[in-house]
């Protein structure tokens, strides 16, 4: 089985410019590409191919972004793919472990996410690793602690598609949000492990294959099932990201709501 690529800029553009679209049915050609922003047909395979000296100038990734079509999550992707946006840039590509990561998790953090049961609160890092949660984070998501990783579990976890009501659109958003993360830092090696296993799941190489990226949720609602009583629920879900000293942490806050 072949491997799958960390995002790049070259793959990026391919990806949106061979894309249906109205003006362009069958997606636009290298040369059309070319006419639109005013650029040579050789520095688009360029582009393209992900060559070092193909740099293009903000000016220039302004000009794709418009004739790409691309929304504002699709922009700010671009931008940091072609290592435009400096508020973005990373200066770490060594992975922190799991262990390292929860030996940021205070006490005080441990005693405060108890607290707040029933709602459903967890820390991750970037590679969607759980890192500590409270009992009612575990009992939504089952199977979920002992797997470790939000994306292996949706994949590997027969239980994830029986909690989950709207499994499809959940797992197509986290992996296109884990898609939005990599392409952040300079160098991708820090998911690279993450990503090797999550090619072996069909499913995922084919949401992965579409391209799609995303900085968060589109709608505060996830609606879930109860894995012992069979019963629906909804939690307006929040995701607050922070730094802690060189490595961000993700803490999840899912808002259980009154049954209707």
């Amino acid at each position: 089985m072949d491997s799958i690529s960390p995002p790049s800029l070259g793959d990026f553009i391919r990806a949106r410019r061979t894309r249906a679209t109205p003006k362009h049915p069958d997606g636009m050609t290298r040369a059309q590409l070319g006419d639109e922003i005013y650029l040579s047909v050789s520095y688009i395979a360029r582009l393209e191919g992900n060559v070092k000296d193909a740099s293009p100038s903000p000016q220039v990734l302004d000009a794709t972004a418009n004739a790409l079509c691309l929304d504002d999550a699709e922009r700010r992707h671009l931008f940091n793919l072609a290592r435009r946006t400096q508020t973005e840039r990373e200066d770490t590509t060594t992975p922190w472990t799991i262990a390292d990561y929860r030996t940021l998790i205070t006490p005080d953090m441990k005693t405060a996410i108890s607290a707040l049961n029933p709602h459903l609160v967890a820390y991750l890092d970037e590679r969607w690793n759980v890192i500590d949660c409270n009992s009612a984070y575990d009992k939504a998501f089952p199977g979920l602690v002992d797997e470790g990783n939000v994306l292996r579990w949706f994949f590997s976890t027969p239980a994830s598609m029986n909690v989950m009501v709207e499994w499809e659109a959940e797992a197509a958003l986290t992996v296109s949000w884990f898609r939005a993360l990599m392409g952040r830092y300079y160098n991708p090696d820090w998911a690279v492990e993450t990503l090797e296993e999550l090619s072996a799941f069909p499913l995922f190489r084919e949401l992965w294959s579409r391209e799609e990226v995303r900085f968060g949720r589109h709608q505060p609602f996830m609606h879930l099932r109860d894995a012992e009583t069979g019963e629906q629920y909804s939690v307006h879900v929040q995701v607050h990201a922070e730094m802690r000293g060189k490595y961000p942490l993700q803490m999840y806050l899912g808002v259980r709501l009154p049954a209707s």
